[in-house]
């Protein structure tokens, strides 16, 4: 189910990315580090949250766990892009309670938000279709894998 929820937030993530650039530019903007529709932070980001499930009937410690760590991954992957890419995907800069720029106060708020639709929504959905299709899943993640570390090699050659 991991790899799963890693794909399917990967290009959630992207497509909530666009839909957000384009609310506050007027175009379609990717921040995408590699080539593909998707943003492994965002699956990343699900993967840890989805950590967090055991405390499924606790919505307050889900949002807050959900906005504490997604906050600190957000600023870590900052941080690192930085150092090693020497790239800045995003800047926060001028945001509300910011942290150097990579974390601020609405992004986190937005992510506890977002770890409340994963937990509720989105993780039972990924696991029923798990259930529904496990065997053809798990050639459609070949593919997806074959296809991302490829675009992973491309971009880190680059």
């Amino acid at each position: 189910m991991l790899g799963t929820t890693f794909y399917i937030c990967s290009i959630l993530g992207f497509l909530y990315e666009l839909v957000l650039s384009y609310a506050y530019n007027g175009k379609f903007f990717s921040h995408a580090f590699l080539y593909g529709p998707y943003l492994p932070i965002y699956g990343l980001g699900a993967i840890l949250i989805s950590l967090f499930s055991k405390y499924k009937k606790y919505p307050l410690v889900i949002f807050a766990l959900s906005f504490f760590t997604s906050a600190f991954f957000e600023d870590l992957s900052g941080l690192l892009l930085l150092k090693i890419f020497k790239i800045r995907l995003w800047d926060y800069t001028n945001h509300f309670l910011n942290i150097g720029g990579f974390v601020c106060f609405l992004s986190a708020f937005t992510f506890g938000l977002m770890g409340l639709i994963l937990t509720y929504i989105i993780l039972p959905l990924i696991k029923k279709l798990v259930k529904k299709y496990r065997e053809n899943l798990k050639i459609i993640l070949r593919v997806l894998s074959s296809i991302f570390i490829t675009d992973l090699i491309a971009t880190l050659t680059k």
